[in-house]
């Protein structure tokens, strides 16, 4: 009974649609390739470990993840990789790094390419799996960087409610609390993560720098 269940958990996962949702920052409306391989959900990899398997040994491999090599082919495979599991973080993660490297003209290879920006990732990621903690503090992440605060604040609160022990989403968050300059709410959250050992420091240096 154990292993049908778990054959039908992992069918269930791949049967599921994983439309293109949502806008890009300047407005449009989000628009990638149809869907090929999966979908498969990131947070029941367990279940699907020979689909991932194949995946990142063809698609998603170390050099890819590590940005080296053309950016057409690192586009393509980060690409192929996120249609088939929407929500893989560390893919999210290498697609936010590479677009945010390109400059504006090096965006046009986007649209040759039929990728859209990495933010129609996200939205698609979150719609897929809505309780992914670690796709919504990606689009915290994104959010931030780009200057689209009451996005940023949106996906790290819900990240935050969904996960409360992601000490890194209490973190980043806390990072974005203060460019906020709402150092007191800042400061609860770091006080939670130092309480439970976070290793980084930024977020209690820059806390000091403002006392």
């Amino acid at each position: 009974m154990l292993i049908l269940s778990a054959l039908l958990s992992a069918q269930s996962m791949a049967q599921r649609s994983a439309p293109w949702v949502g806008d890009t920052f300047d407005g449009g409306s989000c628009r990638g390739q149809g869907q090929g391989f999966g979908p498969f959900d990131y947070l029941g990899r367990g279940a699907l470990a020979d689909k991932l398997e194949l995946v990142e040994r063809y698609h998603f491999t170390t050099d890819m993840e590590q940005l080296r090599g053309r950016s057409r082919d690192l586009l393509a495979n980060l690409d192929y990789t996120l249609r088939a599991w929407p929500n893989h973080h560390r893919a999210l993660n290498a697609m936010i790094r590479h677009q945010l490297s390109l400059d504006s003209n090096q965006r046009f290879m986007l649209r040759d390419l039929d990728i859209p920006p990495v933010e129609c990732y996200l939205q698609r990621a979150t719609n897929f799996s809505p309780n992914d903690d670690m796709a919504y503090m990606l689009m915290g992440l994104l959010s931030h960087r780009q200057g689209y605060n009451e996005r940023a604040d949106a996906a790290y609160k819900r990240a935050v409610d969904l996960a409360p022990h992601n000490l890194q989403a209490k973190y980043n968050y806390g990072l974005f609390l203060l460019d906020m300059g709402k150092n007191n709410e800042a400061k609860k959250y770091a006080d939670a993560v130092y309480a439970a050992g976070f290793p980084l420091q930024g977020l209690k240096k820059r806390l000091a720098e403002e006392e």
